[in-house]
C-alpha cells in the first residue's frame, strides 16, 4: 500500500522495512546469545557471536527458500523445549489457576 503513495511511499516503505529487519536481527542475536550463555556459560558468547555473523552473512546471499527452511527448522527446534516444559508444568499451571480463581475478592 505504501509503494503506491506518490513521492514518499517507497521511502517510507524502505525505512520501515529497514527498521524492522535491523531490530529483528538484533533481537534474535540477543535471544540466542543469552540462551547460549545460560546453557554453556560466558565462554560461549564470543563463539556464538562469530557464528551469528557468519549466519547473517550467509543468509544475506543464500537462496530465499533455503533461508526460510533454515529459519523454520531452528524455530521448531526452539519451540520443542518450550512445548515439553509446558506439558510438564501443566498440572502446576492448572493448580495455580484454580487457586487464583477460587481466591476471594478483597
Amino acid at each position: 500500500a505504501f509503494a503506491h503513495i506518490p513521492y514518499i511511499g517507497p521511502t517510507v516503505l524502505s525505512l520501515g522495512l529497514l527498521t524492522f529487519v535491523f531490530s529483528t536481527i538484533l533481537g534474535w542475536e540477543y535471544y540466542g546469545e543469552k540462551a547460549a550463555e545460560y546453557l554453556l556459560g560466558v565462554k560461549a558468547i564470543k563463539p556464538y557471536r562469530y557464528l551469528w555473523i557468519a549466519a547473517v552473512m550467509t543468509g544475506s546471499v543464500a537462496a530465499l527458500p533455503a533461508v526460510w527452511n533454515f529459519a523454520d527448522i531452528f524455530n521448531g527446534l526452539m519451540a520443542a523445549p518450550n512445548l515439553i516444559s509446558l506439558l510438564l508444568l501443566a498440572p502446576v499451571i492448572a493448580a495455580e489457576t484454580r487457586k487464583y480463581i477460587n481466591e476471594p475478592i478483597p
